[in-house]
């Protein structure tokens, strides 16, 4: 395998960058201290410290404590902040090798959104209301309370603007803005800087991950182009998603889960910190039944399905399974940078995936990952590993053929960031270098592949004044697979005051073809031989990439004494190279052994403007209540497009979500989440020409907090069990309750 030579080569690479850094990097100060609550002298874990006008800060560990280096010397303000409390001040004058010793205490206060801190639209740590992106983020407390169920692309269902559908236990779609698909990947999956993307198919498994939910800091979801900070496919957005480290998530934990489908999660999670290394293990699996059906002999759940959605296998009946162990070690040098060295393994049973050729069922495959990172001083360099593998086959339901997908991908990346002109000019540049191997045995493609791509970029933040600001990035990516990408961006931003900012932002991006699209090669056999027609499915070399233009207003305020946070965003989007769904070719068919294979491929065409606008709410009456809706609005033109594509947004003109949520002093909670979807039509691969019908769910969520160790959860989605399907293609839904304990010491 070549991955290996591959892997070390690199490996060799980034620790002699890592270790020669050391010498370059000039002497700067350090803060550090304790921030306790105020009348309990408690620490406060999870608060944001930073050095206001820079990139620099930490969140506190369980003990209270932050440590921040790499500032140049200088005076500032080191701002403390978390989600309740009252935000503290205090100005520093940082001198070269000095450590300043600050400590805080913060009062209880009703909920300032304003104060919670994001990082993806920048690449810096930054209030979410000076972000100059449309910005969603789902903090560690949120994960915790509704994360039970283990899937976690349901935690964004209910944030604006997002298409989530799910078409199985763990399969789901997660679009923003329209032109979702069945195997979309038009919205970047980060976890920790690891792509998430599979490397034939270059969508998200869900069931893939080596972690349980509440392992999670964070989930940011930035939406629109990103192509200028993240390359290839952060086509409609990225998701962001950042794990805590060991020392801010100490002990052992217990998790055991049970409920509807005969669902079952177990985990256990031990984590400790002595002096300057910190670790996390951590064990765990999960099951359930599905909710697909056979489609053998046409028997189809609902309308909209067609005699090409025919199966030719049954399902197998075993549950849905994944077991997974991981184990994290980071380690603090002098001076506050840290390295990590983390590894896992997941096997996903069962899954049913919907795919352009029809469904198909995952009956064992494994997923090992390695990932290597540097943090500090400006400097964030890493270098990954993801591997995929099949134990057993995958089934095509559709054609009985047997499918596999081996692949390795390795990925080593360097960003340094630094500030200039008294922390007036914030820069940040890097550079990326990815291997792609993979080997389907003959059942995707006719040949192994070695591919490889690259990406420099830099992005320049100018503070003209407090109050305004301007971003400029460009990227330039190289592939062995498309041509040359440039991706720019410009944004302005105007803070009114603290509270209030309006921004306008333009976005290039692009996403590039996947394997499936560029060298699928798969017969479908004759159903019922001595026939001698059938269907070869094959890609498209010459495909070229996605493009989009985007341009965008946005609004976020904090109104009425920081009981309101409000946004207002407005995008225009122009689209064109589409590649087409999976379709005939309307060319003469092809002759192999006797049997005449209609020809079905992919090509490029097709010019799209789409725009909307999404209006997002979080009230917060007092500290017990919050109470958040949105409404997202989305409209298409098709200027252009290949007559014998559908071309379909798979979006529908308009969503609504409205939640609640109680919380008590004493640690309990209950909250309920509604959705609504209106009717709109569907066309994806070989399920096309249907409709999704209009469908309402509703949610639930509620913990109760036996001691500070012992909890329970209560997790219901679909709670008055409103059958109804997300994908056409896809399974018809049901309800799904989960009680969940969590023991910790």
């Amino acid at each position: 395998m070549k991955i290996l030579p591959n892997f070390f080569r690199v490996l060799i690479i980034f620790l002699i960058y890592i270790l020669t850094s050391f010498n370059t990097l000039g002497q700067s100060g350090i803060v550090k201290g304790k921030i306790i609550e105020e009348g309990t002298d408690l620490p406060l874990q999870q608060i944001n410290v930073f050095l206001q006008g820079t990139a620099l800060g930490d969140a506190t560990d369980k003990d209270g404590n932050f440590r921040i280096v790499g500032a140049e010397p200088g005076k500032y303000v080191l701002k403390a902040s978390g989600i309740g409390y009252t935000t503290v001040t205090s100005e520093v004058t940082i001198e070269n090798g000095k450590e300043i010793v600050i400590n805080f205490s913060m009062k209880i206060h009703s909920i300032d959104v304003g104060e919670v801190l994001v990082y993806g639209a920048s690449f810096r740590k930054e209030r979410i209301t000076d972000a100059p992106s449309s910005i969603s983020i789902i903090n560690a407390k949120e994960i915790e309370r509704f994360g039970s169920h283990g899937q976690l692309a349901k935690l964004l269902e209910m944030e604006p603007g997002v298409d989530i559908a799910q078409s199985g236990l763990f399969d789901f779609n997660i679009n923003t803005r329209g032109f979702n698909s069945s195997l979309n990947r038009r919205l970047l999956i980060l976890l920790d800087g690891r792509d998430l993307g599979t490397a034939f198919l270059g969508a998200t498994e869900w069931n893939g991950l080596s972690v349980p939910l509440e392992e999670l800091g964070s989930l940011e979801l930035v939406r629109g182009p990103g192509s200028a900070l993240y390359g290839a496919n952060a086509f409609n957005g990225v998701i962001n998603i950042t794990s805590l480290r060991p020392s801010e998530n100490p002990g052992t934990r217990l998790t055991l889960s049970g409920g509807e489908s005969s669902s079952f999660r177990g985990d256990i999670r031990y984590a400790a910190k002595r002096g300057n290394l910190e670790y996390r293990f951590n064990l765990g699996g999960y099951q359930g039944k599905s909710f697909a059906t056979s489609r053998k002999d046409y028997n189809f759940e609902y309308t909209g399905l067609t005699a090409l959605n025919n199966e030719q296998l049954d399902l197998a009946t075993d549950p849905i399974r994944s077991t997974y162990a991981s184990g994290r070690i980071d380690y603090t040098f002098e001076g506050g940078s840290f390295a990590t060295v983390e590894g896992g393994l997941t096997q996903v049973e069962n899954e049913i995936i919907v795919t352009g050729i029809g469904r198909v069922q995952v009956q064992k495959a494994t997923k090992p990952y390695l990932r290597f990172n540097y943090n500090g001083n400006g400097l964030n360099a890493m270098l990954w590993t993801n591997g995929r593998n099949n134990v057993l086959p995958e089934k095509s339901l559709a054609t009985g053929l047997d499918l596999i997908q081996n692949a390795w991908i390795t990925h080593a990346e360097v960003q340094y960031n630094f500030s200039l002109l008294q922390n007036k000019l914030f820069v940040v540049t890097g550079a990326s270098h990815r291997f792609v191997n993979i080997d389907t045995k003959q059942t995707l493609m006719l040949e192994k592949r070695n591919d490889n791509v690259s990406g420099i970029f830099a992005q320049m933040e100018y503070k003209f004044t407090e109050q305004f600001k301007s971003v400029a990035a460009i990227r330039w990516d190289r592939s062995s697979l498309h041509d040359d990408e440039i991706s720019p961006k410009v944004a302005l931003v105007y803070s009114i005051n603290k509270d209030h900012t309006v921004r306008a932002t333009y976005n290039r991006a692009f996403q590039s073809p996947n394997y499936s699209e560029q060298y699928l090669y798969v017969k479908s056999p004759p159903t019922i031989p001595p026939f001698t027609t059938s269907t070869l499915y094959i890609g498209n070399p010459n495909l070229i990439t996605e493009k989009i233009t985007g341009y965008e207003i946005g609004y976020k305020g904090i109104l009425f004494d920081s009981k309101v946070f409000l946004t207002l965003d407005g995008y225009f989007n122009k689209l064109k190279d589409f590649i087409t769904d999976l379709g005939p070719t309307g060319g003469e068919p092809l002759v192999i052994n006797n049997i005449r294979y209609a020809l079905w491929s992919y090509n490029n065409a097709g010019e799209v403007n789409e725009y909307g606008y999404e209006v997002g709410i979080n009230y917060y009456p007092n500290e017990h209540w919050i109470i958040d809706a949105n409404y997202s609005n989305f409209k298409f033109d098709i200027i252009k497009k290949d007559p014998k594509d559908y071309l379909l947004p798979n979006s529908p003109d308009y969503k609504i979500n409205f939640g609640l949520t109680y919380l008590t002093q004493s640690g309990h909670d209950i909250s309920a989440k509604f959705k609504y979807v209106p009717t709109f039509p569907w066309a994806a691969g070989i399920f096309r020409d249907g409709v999704i019908l209009a469908y309402t769910i509703v949610n639930i969520a509620g913990t109760y907090k036996f001691s500070p160790n012992l909890s329970l959860n209560l997790n219901i989605s679909n709670l008055f069990d409103r059958r109804h399907y997300e994908i056409l293609g896809g399974s018809i839904l049901r309800r799904r309750a989960l009680i969940t304990l969590t023991y910790s010491i």
